[in-house]
């Protein structure tokens, strides 16, 4: 597991999905299939977004405000 608070674009997308649960419904809303995906282990956040034709800065910060309310 990750020891930064927030995910970044170097993050493996299976570790994203497992460290902050919360972000699931942002690969949900982009129609990305991540969640449950069998290259989620193996690809990185930035990765993913460029699959999807999504700009990585974009995603990531929705994925870092999906993250902040892990815990609450």
């Amino acid at each position: 597991m990750s020891s930064e608070k927030t995910p970044t674009p170097e993050h493996v997308v299976d570790e994203v999905l497992k460290t902050w649960p919360t972000t699931i419904p942002v690969f949900i809303r982009h129609k990305m299939a991540c969640v449950g995906c069998s290259m989620a282990p193996f690809e990185t956040v930035a990765e993913a977004a460029a699959t999807y034709g999504l700009e990585v800065p974009g995603f990531v910060e929705e994925l870092q405000e999906a993250a902040k309310e892990e815990g609450k």
